[in-house]
């Protein structure tokens, strides 16, 4: 109990880290979809029908994104508190220091991404019949895959913040709104490895720049605590 609360403090930078770690993930979203309607992945006509829009340019999809921020930043980021304790908090920097970081970002990238083979199992009926070009192969892949890529800016996050709650709410807000691609991503059955290519290729630009810009955020409110400060 002592070690889970010495990673809730609370301060100034930890407020401002957690208010905007949701940011980077919402990018990523928006990226992902534009991108993915140009290499014609992205079923528009599902995402009209499931959230009421047809891209990110407009009122109700700011309606969208609030409601997923907001859900990041509260219940969301309640619920990811416990994961992000034990992967961020304890396995992460006890790995560092036999290992150094990129090697323990991607073990606990590893590790992270199997650890959801029970939900993956849990959701494998729902997901292949809506999805009949997701196998169980795939999904386990881009699952192992995306939480490597993951590890590093929630690591970030608790690293400069000394608190689980900035991770907290970027992980929670992956949560709240990355089960939209999922339904509105769409692969033909003829051209299927070319497509999952594609829908490869918009992942990985959403979430370098997601990457990118949670250092630039980092950075950037470091600094005005700095100048703050003097």
């Amino acid at each position: 109990m002592e070690f889970m609360i010495s990673w809730l403090r609370v301060d100034v930078r930890v407020v401002m880290m957690f208010l905007a770690a949701p940011v980077p993930p919402i990018v990523a979203l928006i990226i992902y979809v534009e991108v993915a309607k140009v290499l014609n992945v992205l079923e528009v006509s599902k995402l009209k029908r499931e959230i009421g829009i047809e891209g990110f340019a407009s009122l109700n999809a700011i309606r969208v994104l609030g409601a997923g921020y907001a859900a990041g930043v509260t219940v969301n980021a309640l619920a990811a508190i416990g994961e992000e304790i034990g992967w961020r908090s304890y396995l992460t920097p006890a790995l560092i220091k036999h290992v150094g970081l990129v090697a323990a970002i991607v073990i606990v990238g590893i590790v992270w991404g199997l650890w959801h083979i029970p939900g993956n199992l849990a959701v494998r009926p729902i997901i292949e019949r809506l999805l009949p070009w997701v196998t169980f192969r795939l999904m386990l892949l881009s699952s192992v895959v995306s939480s490597v890529i993951l590890s590093y800016p929630l690591y970030l996050l608790l690293a400069v913040s000394h608190s689980v709650l900035p991770p907290a709410a970027f992980h929670g807000t992956i949560n709240a709104l990355w089960r939209i691609p999922q339904f509105v991503t769409k692969v033909s059955d003829k051209h299927r490895c070319r497509d999952v290519g594609k829908v490869t290729l918009a992942s990985s630009i959403a979430w370098g720049v997601a990457v990118v810009l949670t250092l630039g955020l980092v950075s950037l409110i470091s600094s005005i605590l700095v100048q703050a400060r003097t």
